[in-house]
């Protein structure tokens, strides 16, 4: 058994030295191959991209002008008694000739309108206001042409019956048309207001 063991051994010893230096020679010779192989020549470069076309320029779009039309004034209509007037204030116009003093009914209905413009013991207080065609509120000739005085556009009274028809062409041929007046406080009549008006036949 010993002796097995002892040629199992020598067996050994006598393949493993040729392996040995079989193996230590091909890593050298590996070795060797690595260091002188030449390099890689470098991978040439891409072609340039072809530049982009140039974008179309961008024309302005024409301005656009709306059509015109003749502006024209809202058909006058007189609200209810107390009630607010609803209807736009015109345009500025031209204000009438101050000639003579005219003075306005029926400022009584609007007595909580024309304390916001006036303040009772003060000197008076001058104003513009407007004229638009309008009808007699009450009386007897409730319904018959009357010109209505607004000032802010709120409905502050209307000249009397005489004095709208001599200033009626006025309005009806101008259009609401401004003039001048002014505020005033009686102790018993309340709010008043006069008008400066052209002397017209």
């Amino acid at each position: 058994m010993l002796l097995l063991i002892k040629w199992l051994a020598i067996t050994a010893v006598v393949l493993a030295v040729p392996f040995g230096i079989w193996w230590t020679i091909d890593r050298s010779r590996r070795q060797a191959l690595a260091t002188t192989a030449p390099p890689a020549p470098p991978a040439p470069p891409a072609p340039p991209a072809p530049p982009a076309p140039p974008a179309p320029p961008v024309m302005p779009a024409p301005p656009v002008t709306p059509a015109l039309r003749p502006a024209r004034p809202p058909a006058p209509r007189r609200p209810p008694d107390g009630e607010p007037s609803t209807t736009p204030i015109p345009a500025p116009r031209a204000v009438l000739d101050p000639d003579r003093e005219v003075v306005v009914t029926r400022e009584e209905d609007h007595q909580d309108v024309l304390a916001g413009h006036h303040r009772p013991g003060a000197t008076p207080t001058p104003v513009t206001v407007e004229l638009w065609s309008s009808t007699v509120t009450r009386g007897k000739y409730r319904g018959d042409y009357a010109v209505e005085v607004r000032l802010d556009g709120r409905r502050i009274g209307e000249l009397a019956a005489a004095m709208s028809a001599r200033y009626r062409h006025l309005v009806d041929v101008a259009g609401p048309v401004r003039c001048r007046g002014v505020v005033t406080h009686d102790g018993r009549r309340g709010f008043q207001v006069d008008l400066k008006l052209p002397d017209v036949v």
